[in-house]
């Protein structure tokens, strides 16, 4: 019999290493839950800003003059976005781009038309590699030219990032919206302010650039970044426009897609109304109606696309209320209740949303191809008036008495038919005290957030508490740590640690990023012709890759080597882990895009693959066992 004696010193460090594991557990689940918190009132706040009704009150918001029934003080616009001109299948978006500019342009007659990025595809038809192509810029600058739409009304269009895909800088001959698009030719810049003027006052319209500077090719150039000296250019922009009745920002990208100074941008946005935009498309049919309200008051609305679901815009300044409606080409008529407003929209503080209180007729806008031949209206099931049209404009309206609707939300209902059996129904709520219903969730929280920061968290989150498992197994031997038949595997424990470590602090693979160029790309960003560009599309790939073949990886090799000797791990085991490295080879293949060279210079990504198939018959062949 032997017996082993603890002395004091060995009892000491045991007590110490017992305290310190419990401390780095302590702080692990209380990290967790702070992570936790965060996540749930960050969706609450998003949530509830959709809801807040807004104290503080416009200048003018009991000042006439209030709607009435005559044709004045309305303005009417339109926005399309994501239209894709690409070199496949190009004829059907050209054609309805083409009918767009003539027939809806034309009949409607808009003061301006936001052209809101991605006026081409640039993709090869594989859609896996990326390049601009004169081709379809110049369909694009055909359609213009040939239905003259420039002529007719302010075009103004902006870059998207597929404008930007394999476009080294600004100035480079690879750039062709210098050529091609329609409002560098008028203002130089890719970033302008263009003014309506009317005799009832100056509306803004504020257009910028967060392309970022070179571009990659795909799929890395999915965010915008906005520097220093670009917010210091947008702040003398939206100055020059301080005394005007409104101003719209537009860009390609919402501002939670931009990377840079998210506080900044925003404060120079807060005294506009809305800012429109694109670039989202429908979130994979997950939201066709993407409009967000920030705590400033001010909207974001993304408009679906062009290019698949030909969406497009109609916008108006009614008496300074604004209203919009999202529709779809070739679906006549169109109807905007102007007032009373959508209470979905209602933005107190920008807009002087008291004159509808004050205001004696409904108004709506109809457009058609066809003479409209009835305009009726109900408001919470009454019918009023039949609506009457204002001289010759697309202004419908008929008298209403506001004063019994004074509180709560009420609903009104418009329908509009042409001569030609087309008919149209919209129904929408309003309120005259301020009660805004509330936003949908989903959109809201994504239009508000800071998409850069959040995935950032989130990698750094996952990625740490992985690490720290592992370490903390591998520096303690109680049981309570699970990965303990893991990190008694040497042969298998360390170059996994290796790669995980790796994977968030170095390179992951290098490839050419821009034509007859080459770069790296890592969790933190990319870095080509001597320029960083910080990450954020990385930290979600990132994100990806830890909770989907790190995290499986782990386990099932824990799994295998806990497994007692001459059996097996059940079959969802393997399936599971068959899973996650056939994503990984998948995902492996996407960077091809970038040329075979990321398949071969990968350590971070592709060659992960070969590892882990070693890994696992290192593990196989420790324990003994066979699948």
């Amino acid at each position: 019999l032997t017996t082993t004696v603890h002395s004091p010193m060995h009892s000491s460090i045991y007590a110490r290493f017992v305290g310190m594991k419990v401390r780095v557990l302590y702080v692990i689940a209380v990290s967790s839950a702070v992570f936790c918190s965060w996540l749930i009132t960050y969706s609450f706040d998003c949530y509830y800003h959709g809801s807040v009704v807004h104290p503080s009150k416009h200048p003018k918001d009991d000042q006439p003059p209030f709607p009435d029934g005559s044709l004045n003080n309305i303005v009417w616009f339109l926005q399309i976005s994501d239209l894709h001109v690409s070199i496949v299948n190009k004829f059907a978006v050209v054609e309805d781009l083409t009918y767009f500019c003539s027939e809806t342009v034309g009949i409607v007659d808009p003061a301006v038309v936001l052209v809101t990025g991605d006026l081409t595809h640039a993709k090869y038809p594989n859609e896996r590699h990326s390049r601009q192509f004169d081709e379809e810029w110049i369909e694009y600058a055909e359609v213009l030219s040939k239905t003259r739409v420039t002529e007719r009304v302010p075009w103004l269009d902006i870059r998207g990032n597929h404008d930007n895909f394999d476009v080294l800088s600004h100035g480079d001959q690879g750039n062709k919206f210098l050529q091609y698009s329609a409002s560098w030719q008028h203002h130089g810049s890719f970033s302008y302010r263009y003014t309506h003027h009317t005799p009832f006052g100056n509306y803004s319209f504020l257009g910028f650039d967060a392309c970022p500077s070179p571009g990659p090719r795909r799929p890395f150039n999915f965010f915008g970044i906005l520097h220093d000296e670009d917010l210091e250019a947008l702040k003398r922009l939206a100055a020059s426009s301080f005394h005007h009745n409104h101003t719209v920002w537009f860009s390609h990208y919402p501002s939670a897609t931009i990377t840079g100074n998210h506080h900044a941008l925003r404060s120079l946005m807060y005294r506009s109304v809305a800012h429109v935009c694109g670039h989202l498309h429908t979130l994979g049919d997950l939201a066709f109606h993407m409009y967000g309200r920030h705590p400033g008051g001010h909207l974001e609305l993304e408009l679906g696309d062009f290019k698949y679901y030909r969406r497009f815009r109609l916008l108006a300044f009614d008496h300074d209320l604004f209203s919009f409606t999202d529709v779809t080409l070739r679906q006549w008529p169109l109807v905007l209740i102007t007032n009373p407003k959508d209470a979905h929209f209602l933005a107190p503080s920008r807009e002087p949303t008291g004159r509808m209180a004050h205001s004696s007729h409904v108004r709506v806008l109809a457009f058609s191809p066809s003479p409209i031949t009835s305009v009726q209206a109900w408001v919470d099931g009454e019918p009023l008036p039949a609506l009457v049209k204002q001289g010759e404009g697309p202004l419908y309206t008929a008298p209403w008495h506001p004063e019994g609707l004074a509180r709560g939300l009420h609903t009104i209902e418009v329908f509009v038919q042409d001569s030609a059996g087309r008919k149209r129904n919209v129904t929408q709520q309003f309120s005259l005290d301020g009660t805004l219903p509330p936003l949908l969730v989903l959109p809201q929280m994504l239009l508000l957030a800071d998409l850069h920061s959040l995935f950032q968290m989130e990698f750094y989150f996952l990625w740490l508490t992985l690490l720290a498992s592992l370490l903390l197994s591998w520096t303690h031997s109680a049981q309570s740590f699970h990965f303990q038949p893991l990190v008694r595997t040497k042969g298998v424990f360390y170059p996994l640690l290796g790669y995980i470590i790796y994977f968030g602090i170095g390179p992951w693979y290098i490839g050419e990023l821009l034509t007859g160029m080459y770069g790296w790309v890592s969790v933190r960003g990319v870095s080509v012709a001597g320029h960083f560009l910080p990450g954020s599309v990385t930290y979600l790939y990132g994100v990806i890759q830890v909770l989907l073949f790190q995290i499986p990886l782990t386990c099932y090799l824990n799994r295998v080597l806990s497994c007692d000797r001459g059996t097996c791990c059940s079959v969802v085991w393997h399936v599971s882990f068959l899973c996650s490295l056939l994503l990984q080879c998948g995902l492996s293949y996407g960077f091809t895009s970038y040329g075979m060279l990321p398949l071969l210079l990968s350590p971070g990504v592709a060659w992960s693959i070969p590892l882990s198939l070693f890994l696992v018959y290192r593990a196989f062949r420790s324990n003994g066992t066979r699948s």
